[in-house]
């Protein structure tokens, strides 16, 4: 039995990629060398095809180099057999739908990754801006406010979250969400241009003349000439 254990375990050595090929491999990538690095990358996944990671890569980087997405797809369904629980081929599998024209397909397949990891936050951005092109609002401001509590600083997802609020006629809330970013944003320009246009859309101009008003640059200060000293 022992005997069987060990030729088992030098198999499954054999059978895993050498970390140090596949570093090589993407080291091209990070000097620029992108289609370099898809070709060493196809190396690796040739001596190991039945590994997951070279195949996530490989995928990765034809998608990166806009290559041939059917060779892409049967790369990420190796890694989908070989690690189903991997959040990053669901991504990558989002990511193809997207280039494919098919956002649902896409939308799903990024979900599916979030289950695996519910901090990917690039998959949740993709996913949350799929379900507002689809109209889906509610499920764009679930993503939107989980990835705005993750990272409040992040504008551009806090206003895409107001958006899908809106979208959704809760005007109340949407001007809650918009007062609550400027307090946090008070000078942020695009912050208080997208309050202003709300008051417009809501039929308050003189709260959007009052907030464009603090968009303008301050006056220079006029500074009084010293006066000459009298000759009386």
């Amino acid at each position: 039995m022992l005997w069987l254990l060990v030729a088992g375990t030098l198999a499954a050595a054999m059978d895993a990629p050498a970390p140090g090929d596949l570093t090589s491999a993407l080291a091209r990538e990070a000097s620029g060398d992108t289609s370099g690095a898809l070709e060493s990358v196809e190396a690796v996944v040739q001596a190991w095809p039945n590994q997951a990671l070279p195949r996530v890569e490989a995928a990765r980087l034809l998608l990166k180099l806009g290559g041939d997405l059917d060779q892409a797809e049967a790369h990420l369904e190796v890694a989908a057999a070989a690690a189903p629980e991997n959040p990053r081929v669901h991504y990558l599998r989002g990511l193809l739908w997207e280039e494919r024209g098919q956002p649902l397909r896409a939308a799903r397949s990024y979900e599916q990754a979030l289950f695996y990891r519910a901090s990917y936050e690039d998959a949740r951005f993709r996913v949350a801006g799929l379900w507002a092109s689809l109209g889906d609002w509610l499920k764009a401001e679930m993503h939107y406010r989980l990835l705005s509590r993750s990272r409040p600083e992040w504008v551009q997802v806090r206003l895409q979250l107001i958006q899908a609020i809106e979208q959704q006629g809760r005007v109340a809330d949407t001007e809650k969400e918009l007062l609550l970013l400027k307090s946090e944003q008070p000078t942020n320009a695009l912050v208080l241009r997208h309050l202003a246009e709300f008051y417009e859309r809501t039929g308050r101009p003189q709260l959007a003349a009052r907030v464009r008003a603090s968009l303008e640059p301050p006056a220079p200060s006029k500074k009084m000439r010293p006066l000459r000293p009298s000759r009386r």
